[in-house]
């Protein structure tokens, strides 16, 4: 491991002992931090592929915040270094250079960073390179949590370029020639604590014994083979991603051939009694699933239910909630307006439709979550099915995806307070709709509010009818004899 213990030390000795200002201190801890989330997320990943089992939602979503966080925090880190590139940017000659003591004091505050940076995102690489699932999870776009493709990447091969190297380098020199010389500002308290995380670095023990007339080439060749070894495992996903991409765009060409085909209208479409009586019943974050046995498509979906959606309320349901005026809503607050309250992923992407629009359907069931989601949590929810609004299909189904998604994994990565089953097809996790549906059966978190069968409602024994339809799915012959 590229971190040693001592340097670890040295972070935490310096992160009990911060100051109320906002400065080096404090980026410091944030780095430090960063590196225990790392350690986390590599041993989730590790555990999820000893089992073959795919990351759970909670831990998708955590590993890309952290992800955006940790991005987030570097470029603080590195703006803060860069202030002091003046100093830097120019070779240090022996005879030449001189440095005042402010100067040299806002320097070491900048160098403690920057080996922070460097030591902490050499960590971040040695944990995800033999991950590649962890790599492909952070390389991915992901409009969620604003991220593009290769973000993990490129943020990589700009920390390790050679004029950042080359400015760490020159840093590290005036450090050793000035400070090391200065007893006067060696008893510094502040200057101690910094000096303490620049020498337990292993890029400062790397650089130490560098010979100042041999030239920068083998220094600065180690580094920027780091860099190397990055572009090289993007190489390697892009041609898992060109593997990947043949399933995808089968599926996709499948998908739109078949998804066009459509026998007759549902038996329930724009049923006005029907609407008001889903109206009046549904709740902010309810589950509606559907079954249209008179489309091609819904022959070709394992078990029963063929397709889920989430209800994230009306104008008035947000504002009680106090998240009408929130970016994200506001972003689709005309689509709200006009009574567009259901959050879907159809074969062009994911969209908002109203209840009308949806109501072109046989089979009807209306979800909900027997402990009540506080206000709090189903604003989150609200807010996570939101961010995904604009997402492509996925035609590859797999759940661990952030910006393709499909109808069940919209669910998978919404309620991530859920613990939904997964299948594993051609090498990747999958979610059905009734994988959704099962957690609605008797003594799962969720329970059938509203049930309709060819059209008719079920009054009575709800759970019970809801539990036979998951039991006995109608085949594909059977779906094909209705569609007929």
């Amino acid at each position: 491991m590229i971190t040693k213990m001592s340097f670890i030390i040295s972070l935490l000795f310096l992160s009990s002992t911060l100051f109320a200002s906002i400065g080096a201190e404090d980026l410091i801890q944030k780095l430090a931090e960063s590196k225990i989330v790392v350690d986390k997320h590599a041993k989730w990943v590790d555990a999820s592929v000893k089992v073959n089992k795919p990351l759970t939602g909670i831990e998708l979503l955590e590993i890309s915040e952290a992800a955006k966080d940790r991005i987030i925090t570097r470029k603080e880190a590195y703006d803060f270094f860069s202030k002091d590139f003046d100093l830097v940017k120019k070779p240090i000659r022996k005879k030449r250079f001189t440095i005042s003591d402010d100067n040299l004091k806002s320097m070491i505050g900048s160098l403690a960073v920057a080996v922070t940076l460097y030591e902490t995102t050499l960590h971040t690489y040695h944990m995800f390179q033999d991950r590649p699932k962890l790599r492909r999870l952070l390389n991915e776009k992901d409009s969620s949590f604003n991220r593009e493709d290769d973000t993990f990447k490129d943020s990589l091969k700009s920390l390790f370029s050679v004029r950042n190297s080359l400015h760490l380098l020159r840093a590290i020199k005036i450090y050793k020639r000035f400070y090391l010389t200065r007893p006067d500002l060696m008893t510094i308290s502040q200057l101690q604590k910094f000096a303490r995380i620049i020498e337990a670095s292993y890029l400062y023990n790397h650089f130490r014994n560098h010979n100042e007339a041999s030239g920068l080439g083998k220094d600065i060749f180690l580094i920027v083979l780091t860099r190397l070894k990055v572009s090289f495992q993007a190489k390697v996903d892009f041609f898992n991603f060109l593997a990947n991409s043949v399933v995808y765009n089968g599926s996709k060409l499948f998908g739109n051939i078949v998804g066009g085909f459509q026998k007759r209208r549902g038996i329930l479409y724009q049923d006005q009694e029907f609407i008001a009586k889903v109206k009046s019943t549904m709740k902010p974050m309810d589950i509606i699933l559907e079954k249209t046995p008179f489309r091609m498509t819904d022959r070709f979906i394992p078990g029963y239910w063929g397709h889920a959606a989430i209800y994230i309320g009306t104008e008035l349901d947000l504002k009680r909630l106090g998240i009408w005026e929130h970016d994200l809503v506001q972003k689709f607050a005309k689509k709200i307006s006009e009574g567009k309250f259901i959050v879907e992923a159809l074969r062009n992407e994911v969209q908002m439709n109203t209840i009308e629009h949806f109501s072109d359907i046989d089979d009807f069931a209306l979800l909900r979550q027997k402990e009540e989601l506080s206000d709090e949590e189903t604003a989150e929810h609200i807010l996570r099915a939101l961010s995904h609004v604009g997402k492509k299909y996925d035609f590859s189904f797999d759940v661990e995806t952030g910006d393709t998604i499909v109808c069940s994994e919209l669910h998978y990565r919404t309620f991530i307070n859920i613990k939904f089953n997964t299948s594993l097809y051609l090498g990747r996790s999958t979610i059905s709709v009734d994988q959704v549906a099962e957690q609605s059966v008797a003594g799962m978190p969720l329970s059938p509010v509203l049930l309709y069968i060819n059209g008719e409602e079920i009054n009575e024994d709800i759970q019970e009818v809801y539990d036979e339809l998951l039991k006995k799915p109608l085949t594909n012959e059977e779906n094909i004899q209705e569609a007929a």
